[in-house]
Parts: structure tokens; C-alpha cells; sequence
């Protein structure tokens, strides 16, 4: 299967973040993409970091790219701005408010990394996710958990009587 794609478009203003960052966790849902709620909530986390990093060091309008390779287990968010600067890591002390953010990525991405580009930069972090069953694979299953059904009695059928003595 080819890799998926979306875009999201992201105006330069803070409110916009929970907006895209949602967008980004439909787009994943829609795809179904096989993400447990740890997964999601990784992605979750980044998204919300990388997208507000770009919308407040850089002017105008951020674009978010979203792409879904099913058959490599990979899922990729690219952030793209304005700003040129390379994204900086700070040591932040326990009582700051901000600071933590790209080690946060690290911590939470499979891979993550930074590019300049000719109009900024691309911030991106990949996630590994579980390549769905195959079409004969899934089959194979449903039926074996067919199998394990119970199914109502019917009259007529053999029925298998256990003694249990006291």
C-alpha cells in the first residue's frame, strides 16, 4: 500500500495548536493506524510540542505533514516554519515553565531530527507502528475466534455431561 498523506495547514497564533494537534490525532484515526493509548498519546505530546514550537519562533502560517507508510510500521509528522534557527534544546530548572520540549520529543519519538529548508526549517519525529494483518492473516483469525464462539445448544445435538462428585 502507498504511503499516506495529509497536509494541515496552521496560522501563526497559539490558540491554533489544539486545533491542529487534533486534526493530526482524526487524520491517524481515520488512516487506522494500529496506535495503543500509549502510542497516542506519544504522538498526542509531539504533535502539541513541535506545532507550538513553530507557531511561536516563527511568523505566519506553520504546515503540518502527516505521512502513513502501513507497509514500513512508520508514521512521520513534519512541521515546517519560517524560522531558519536550528530548534534549541535548554536545560530547564524543575520550576520552569518551558524548556523541556525537545527532550520530551526524544524521549517519546522513534526518530526525530531538524532540516533547513529554503523558506525555514522541518522539524520531524517518526513513530514505529504495528503493520495491521494481512488480508489472509486476518481471515485466519476471525475464524479460529469463530471457533472459540460458544454456541447456543441446539435439540438434537450431542451434549458432553461432566460429574463432578462431592
Amino acid at each position: 500500500m502507498p504511503t499516506r498523506r495529509a497536509r494541515i495547514a496552521v496560522p501563526g497564533d497559539p490558540s491554533a495548536v489544539a486545533f491542529a494537534r487534533d486534526r493530526v490525532l482524526t487524520q491517524v484515526r481515520g488512516w487506522g493506524v494500529p496506535l495503543n493509548a500509549e502510542k497516542r498519546e506519544a504522538l498526542k505530546l509531539v504533535a502539541s510540542e513541535l506545532i507550538t514550537n513553530a507557531v511561536v519562533h516563527s511568523e505566519g502560517l506553520a504546515m503540518v505533514g502527516l505521512y502513513y507508510d502501513q507497509d514500513g510500521g512508520r508514521l512521520l509528522l513534519v512541521v515546517h516554519d519560517s524560522n531558519p534557527e536550528p530548534p534549541r534544546r535548554v536545560d530547564a530548572a524543575a520550576d520552569d515553565e518551558s524548556g523541556r520540549g525537545l527532550a520530551l520529543v526524544a524521549a517519546l519519538a522513534a526518530e526525530h531530527h531538524w532540516e533547513p529548508t529554503g523558506r525555514g526549517k522541518k522539524v520531524w519525529a517518526a513513530f514505529e507502528v504495528p503493520a495491521p494483518p494481512s488480508p489472509a492473516r486476518a481471515a485466519l483469525l476471525r475464524r479460529r475466534l469463530r471457533t472459540l464462539t460458544p454456541r447456543p445448544y441446539a435439540p438434537g445435538s450431542r451434549l458432553l455431561a461432566v460429574v463432578v462428585g462431592l
